[in-house]
């Protein structure tokens, strides 16, 4: 009887073993967890996909017991289905707040990223090589919300085949260089325009992509008081109290009415039906941020890069920081910080975002990197480039979106008003007065 009752406890036993040991073998994971996946939102991008994908397979790779989501969105989409996500609570773990219109202030006003500061005390090897004023742009109350991927500039980027053409030296690198202002910038412009009204053959001198305050900025200054930026609060706008706000607007104006060198609406339309003005040569020079390194590359002919011309000393020119952040409400942030390491790390994939989209890195370590192929593709060298990177982050001010609240509605505010002026449906006082008074109403909300 005693050998049964042994014979039935051994077969319970290894009926036990049986069962649980298939379920541990089953489950993937190491501590029984099951498999995490994590939803990584990105921009939809031709340069920036292959990176993506590169990413997602070598980092599965690294970490066999975490799975990474691709969610592709539209840039100009992204705001409308972020907020729809937040408000859901079905948000993504790992995305940029900046890639949005209403920028990183908005969402951490909403309360939707993660502090990593925890994370970044525990791990300080992984902001080695990024400097501490870029960090320190996504840090509220002593509290860090970010890690910077990209730090970039705004510049004029030129087609050099029109510019040989029309028998124009090429402008120079130095941002202090006062002999590259901002007129003769319009006399190039006006060289290089030609054949207006002709559909197939026509070029336009020049396409400034600003809006209205950051073409403010360029003439030293600036639709809204220096508390918003600090603040995030949009407070009293300061539209008619700076009398270069006006300057700033009249001198974009001529562009299209005076000069002739710049499209109307219409016609930047007609010519943006075959792709983007400057990449198929409607266009010989466009003001544009940073990402034209990336943009660019598929071009068929060379192009090369200057400063933003000389106006005013107080000038100030738009600059791009993009920071990696988590969701706060994210499930899974410890799994969700190893990819934003893996992301930031420069021996792995802000190396690779460098060598495979030319991307400006906010990590100094992969700086020589960045300089050598981007020095290649502009026909420059490496020291010229350099002191073109160098100067617009000497006169750079942080984007308006990534700094002040809701600023996507803002922006439409602006944008109506100021292309009303530019199509010549309001004069420019008009304009700027209507634009006070919406403005004004949008901050006492």
């Amino acid at each position: 009887m005693t050998r049964k009752v042994s014979l039935r406890v051994f077969t319970i036993c290894l009926i036990l073993v049986s069962v649980f040991g298939l379920s541990a073998c089953s489950s993937g994971d190491k501590g029984g967890k099951g498999k995490v996946e994590l939803t990584w939102l990105v921009r939809s991008d031709p340069v920036l996909k292959p990176w993506e994908e590169k990413m997602v397979k070598e980092f599965e790779a690294e970490h066999p017991d975490i799975k990474i989501k691709l969610q592709e969105i539209p840039q100009e989409q992204i705001d409308q289905k972020l907020q729809t996500m937040i408000a859901g609570g079905n948000v993504p773990d790992v995305w940029s707040a900046n890639w949005a219109d209403s920028g990183f202030a908005t969402y951490q006003g909403l309360g939707a990223l993660l502090d990593l500061s925890p994370y970044i005390e525990k791990d300080p090897d992984a902001v080695e090589g990024i400097d501490e004023k870029l960090i320190d742009i996504y840090t509220i109350d002593g509290k860090k919300y970010g890690v910077p991927i990209l730090a970039m500039g705004s510049y004029v980027f030129y087609n050099k085949e029109l510019f040989d053409e029309a028998g124009l030296e090429y402008p120079p690198t130095n941002w202090d260089d006062e002999s590259w202002n901002y007129d003769t910038m319009v006399e190039y412009a006006k060289k290089l325009t030609k054949n207006i009204g002709d559909k197939n053959n026509q070029v336009f001198g020049l396409l400034n992509t600003n809006h209205g305050n950051r073409d403010a900025w360029l003439w030293g200054g600036d639709l809204f008081k220096a508390e918003a930026y600090e603040t995030g609060d949009i407070g009293e706008p300061n539209v008619l109290e700076e009398p270069a706000n006006r300057q700033a607007i009249q001198a974009h104006y001529d562009l299209i009415h005076k000069h002739k060198v710049s499209p109307t609406q219409s016609q930047l339309d007609a010519v943006s039906q075959i792709g983007d003005p400057f990449l198929t040569g409607r266009v010989a020079m466009t003001i544009n941020g940073g990402w034209g390194v990336r943009s660019y590359q598929p071009a068929e002919f060379q192009w090369g890069i200057a400063p933003v011309p000389y106006t005013v000393d107080e000038r100030r020119i738009p600059m791009y920081v993009d920071p990696w952040n988590i969701s706060a409400k994210s499930k899974h942030p410890d799994e969700a910080w190893e990819f934003i390491k893996f992301l930031t790390d420069p021996e792995k994939g802000a190396k690779a975002l460098v060598e495979m989209t030319n991307e400006t890195p906010a990590n100094s370590q992969l700086m020589d990197l960045w300089l050598d192929h981007v020095a290649e593709q502009a026909g420059m060298t490496n020291e010229q480039l350099k002191e073109l990177h160098e100067g617009a982050i000497k006169y750079g001010f942080e984007a308006d979106n990534h700094l002040i609240r809701n600023f996507s509605t803002i922006l439409n505010t602006i944008n109506q008003n100021v292309n009303a002026i530019y199509d010549g449906t309001k004069d420019i006082d008009e304009g700027l007065e209507d634009l006070d008074t919406q403005l004004r109403a949008a901050g006492d909300k």
